[in-house]
């Protein structure tokens, strides 16, 4: 059992990974315009598309900055907001490097297996993670890919997004079954990440694998903004209701810590 699912699970055959597929084509052919501008039509030419589902998913893409629409024109172009990722892969290797003490202590503490997750467009990447010492333990691995819906590390990155790029996520194409348990209706999920924001983790039970649940916490930078998250997994059987609240408040105080250290490293005090 793991928090984060197998790339398999992760990118599923279906209308919701098409969704993803198309829209990725059209970020290609924008790419390929050297911050040009490109026409409605060119795009629907050179990604095969009709043009209707073309500009559909091109506007999807505006409502969430990755791409920018000159209205005089109807031309797009490749978003600012393709720059805010780019520094999340500069930081990629010196983040991973600088929370593994914390990562560390936290699987100490707990016992149990800790991961950290960065923020990509459409899901999460695991880039660092630390099976617990219990003989009964959940298993992650570095590189695989969860869902923002349905894991405690996706909803603590999620919850400290912008309404309309989480709206955007949620809404693009429905989300994925993974259990029973998993919830898929976006407003269930608005209400889950508002408790979120209000206690400062988030949790899972069974939503994305039977039989474990997960607590998860935004790393957050000096400025506030949630760029990686951590999560605690274990099976069920540990992770009870008060054992997910003290592990809550055990994240919530460890990357608390964190954050004042990254703060007095840049010299730019937190919020």
């Amino acid at each position: 059992m793991n928090e984060p699912v197998s790339p398999t699970h992760a990118h599923p055959r279906k209308a919701r990974i098409q969704s993803i597929a198309r829209a990725n084509a059209i970020i290609e052919v924008l790419a390929m315009a050297d911050g040009g501008w490109v026409a409605l039509r060119d795009i629907a030419a050179r990604t095969g598309l009709v043009k209707t589902t073309a500009f559909n998913l091109v506007t999807a893409l505006v409502d969430v900055d990755m791409v920018e629409h000159d209205a005089a024109s109807g031309a797009y172009r490749l978003g600012l907001q393709f720059l805010v990722y780019g520094r999340a892969v500069e930081r990629r290797t010196d983040l991973v490097g600088w929370m593994r003490p914390y990562l560390m202590r936290l699987c100490m503490a707990t016992r149990e297996t800790v991961n950290l997750a960065l923020p990509c467009p459409t899901d999460v990447l695991i880039v660092d993670s630390i099976e617990g010492s219990q003989s009964l333990r959940v298993t992650s691995y570095s590189g695989t890919r969860a869902f923002y819906h349905s894991t405690a590390c996706g909803r603590a990155l999620l919850a400290w997004r912008p309404p309309a790029v989480r709206s955007q996520i949620l809404t693009l194409a429905p989300l994925t079954q993974l259990t029973p348990h998993t919830t898929v209706d976006p407003a269930k999920i608005e209400a889950i990440l508002a408790e979120c924001l209000l206690n400062g983790f988030a949790t899972e039970v069974e939503e994305n694998e039977l039989g474990a649940a997960c607590v998860g916490a935004p790393v957050r930078d000096a400025s506030g903004e949630a760029i990686a998250a951590v999560s605690v997994a274990g099976p069920l059987a540990r992770m009870t209701p008060d054992t997910r609240a003290r592990i809550g408040a055990i994240l919530v105080e460890t990357l608390d810590d964190a954050r004042r250290a990254m703060s007095a490293r840049t010299g730019v005090r937190a919020p």
